[in-house]
């Protein structure tokens, strides 16, 4: 390359506004889903101690989109 097809650019800024909001949103959008999933996973444990503590043998029948099983 020569002088005269080279550009001039000032340096960008890694951590300008918009590059740090997308990193929060990032961050809290996957904390949520974390925090749901982390529920469903501790409701699923639950309930098979629950079950076996009061030997219930009743089949619990889970059409739902957030069944664990369906989800792993």
């Amino acid at each position: 390359m020569t002088f005269a097809n080279t550009y001039i650019y000032s340096d960008r800024s890694i951590f300008d506004l918009k590059t740090l909001l997308e990193a929060i949103r990032f961050i809290i959008v996957n904390s949520i889903l974390a925090f749901i999933f982390l529920f469903l996973t501790v409701e699923e444990f639950e309930w098979s101690i629950f079950s076996s503590r009061e030997r219930i043998k009743d089949k619990v029948i889970d059409e739902t989109s957030w069944n664990i099983k369906t989800l792993i």
